[in-house]
């Protein structure tokens, strides 16, 4: 399956994802919160005959978001509007292949970990195939790779930073 955690709304940019599904075997399952855009994604994954693949399952505990993320095929995150994109770091370290918008912070987080969408539904089908193809290709040297990275990003690491800032600042 195909895993995707956030609040269900448009900035979110699920809809696109159900083209995904065409041609395979796999699931999308979408945790978060709900809202009528749902009704998006539903109508996407009909026109594309996977409606019944597609599980939007609301909002989940931490410790089932964390079962989803080690055990799905790859994360997908198209947001087009995003203040940081922590799900991605969470994907990431747990070494999956994750799909990305190429939007706001997003390229930034995934760096070249991650794999990047255009949002043409064709090229996406592709461009989701040939990253599933490179990552699974390699997959035990790119799993490590992507957890080593997603690992810089850190809680320690990101307050040492703003103490230098501070320090610099007082100068």
């Amino acid at each position: 399956f195909i895993f995707s955690v956030a609040t269900v709304l448009p900035k979110k940019n699920f809809h696109v994802l159900p083209c995904l599904l065409k041609g395979t075997d796999l699931e999308l399952v979408i945790a978060g919160n709900k809202s009528d855009y749902v009704n998006v994604i539903l109508e996407e994954a009909r026109k594309y005959g996977v409606e019944e693949r597609v599980k939007i399952v609301g909002p989940i505990e931490e410790r089932v978001k964390h079962w989803y993320l080690k055990n799905c095929k790859a994360f997908v995150f198209p947001s087009i509007a995003e203040g940081f994109g922590l799900p991605v770091l969470e994907a990431m370290a747990y070494g999956k292949p994750v799909f990305l918008s190429r939007h706001t912070c997003l390229p930034e987080i995934g760096g070249d970990y991650a794999y990047y969408f255009n949002m043409d539904r064709e090229l996406m089908q592709v461009e989701f195939k040939r990253g599933l193809e490179d990552y699974y290709g390699d997959v035990s040297r790119k799993a490590e790779e992507i957890k080593e990275y997603a690992n810089r990003f850190s809680w320690e690491n990101t307050a040492r930073l703003y103490l230098r800032i501070y320090e610099e600042m007082v100068r």
